[in-house]
C-alpha cells in the first residue's frame, strides 16, 4: 500500500519528537503493509520550504534503510489554503503536478472553488485532505461533490472511516465514499501509537462500502498513479 499523507519526519512540527519515535512510526507503516509514504509536514507551520523538506526526507531515508525497515519515503506537505496559491504551487507531492491542500480546520472558506480553479491553471491538482472532519462538510457534504466536479481530488483519513474521529466523521467520510467523491485514504500519521500510519484498518471499512476492488485503488492504484504524475 502507498499512504500519501503522513507527518512521521522527526522533530517537525506536530509528527514524532525524535528519530526513535519517527523510526517506530516506518516499523508500525511497513508492519500494516505500506512500502511507499510521503512525507508530509506542515506548511508552513513546520517552517520548512520545499528544499528543507526534501533534505530531511533524504536524511530520514538513509536512516530508515540502516535500520532496514521496508518503506519507500516521498517528499510533500500538507499545505495550508491560507498561503494562497502561487505559495501552494511550490509544494508537490514528489514531481508531480498533485499536492495536498488544507483547508482551515474550522469551515470551508466560500472561494474554495476559485482556489481549486486557479491552482489548476498553474497545472496543479490539488488533493484535498481529510474534508470529513471539516464542519462545513459535515453539515453540507455535497459541497466535496462541487469541488470535485470542479476538479479537485479528495483524500480521506482512514482512522475516520473507523470512528477515530467520532460518529459524525465516519458517517461523513461513508458518504462521500459512496459518491464517488474520494480518491485516496490515508493515515495522516502523527506518531506510533496516537494517530498511527495504518492504512488496513480503514481498507476493510472502505471495502465493506464501496467494494473490495475499489477500495484498494484508493491505497494502491491512484496514489501509484500520483507518484508517477499519471491521471487518474
Amino acid at each position: 500500500m502507498i499512504d500519501l499523507h503522513c507527518h512521521i519526519l522527526p522533530d517537525v512540527d506536530d509528527g514524532p519528537s525524535d528519530l526513535e519515535g519517527a523510526l517506530a512510526m516506518a516499523r508500525v507503516a511497513a508492519a500494516d503493509g505500506i512500502h511507499k509514504l510521503a512525507a508530509t509536514p506542515h506548511v508552513p507551520y513546520s517552517g520548512l520550504d520545499r528544499a528543507q523538506i526534501a533534505a530531511r526526507v533524504a536524511a530520514f531515508q538513509e536512516e530508515i534503510d540502516r535500520a532496514g525497515i521496508d518503506l519507500r519515503l516521498y517528499v510533500g506537505a500538507d499545505a495550508a489554503t491560507s498561503i494562497g496559491a502561487e505559495a501552494l504551487a511550490a509544494h508537490p507531492l514528489h514531481d508531480g503536478p498533485y499536492q495536498l491542500i488544507e483547508f482551515p480546520h474550522t469551515h470551508l472558506p466560500a472561494d474554495a472553488g476559485e482556489l481549486v480553479f486557479e491552482l489548476l491553471n498553474r497545472g496543479r491538482v490539488p488533493i484535498i485532505t481529510h474534508p470529513e472532519r471539516n464542519p462545513s462538510v459535515l453539515r453540507s457534504p455535497d459541497l466535496i461533490g462541487e469541488l470535485v466536479a470542479a476538479g479537485a481530488l479528495v483524500q480521506i483519513t482512514a482512522e475516520s472511516l473507523t470512528g477515530g474521529f467520532g460518529p459524525e466523521s465516519r458517517a461523513c467520510g461513508r458518504h462521500l465514499l459512496r459518491n464517488g467523491w474520494v480518491h485516496l485514504l490515508a493515515s495522516d500519521g502523527h506518531s506510533a501509537d496516537w494517530r498511527p500510519p495504518v492504512l488496513s484498518k480503514g481498507l476493510k471499512v472502505a471495502g465493506r462500502v464501496i467494494g473490495k476492488a475499489a477500495a484498494l485503488k484508493l491505497v494502491v492504484d491512484n496514489p501509484a498513479k500520483i507518484l508517477a504524475g499519471e491521471g487518474l
